[in-house]
């Protein structure tokens, strides 16, 4: 399995993540999300079956979040972008892994 943790900033809180998934098969990226006090909230993201591309839209759920550690299988390859919330773009790339 590779990770990856974010830090949610002040300047961006939508990013776009991009699984590129050569071998087509089914897998499933689990995100945790950390906030201020400790607590912590796991959720699944299932890909599609047959895909060699697979894409979400995370955001900050709450003022507290703090960051994001998002979990996938070591042959997939991530791709994540800072997304513009005015227009819903990708910016730069943060991350590619």
């Amino acid at each position: 399995m590779k990770s990856y943790r974010y830090k949610w900033t002040p300047e961006f809180y939508l990013l776009h993540l991009q699984f590129n998934n050569p071998s087509r098969l089914p897998f499933e990226a689990v995100i945790t999300r950390n906030f201020t006090g400790g607590s912590t909230k796991r959720e699944s993201e299932p890909s599609k079956d047959g895909m060699d591309s697979h894409r979400i839209l995370v955001s900050r759920s709450h003022p507290k979040e703090v960051d994001f550690v998002i979990e996938y299988p070591a042959s997939i390859e991530m791709e994540i972008y800072e997304l513009d919330d005015r227009a819903y773009y990708p910016t730069k790339p943060v991350y590619k892994g």
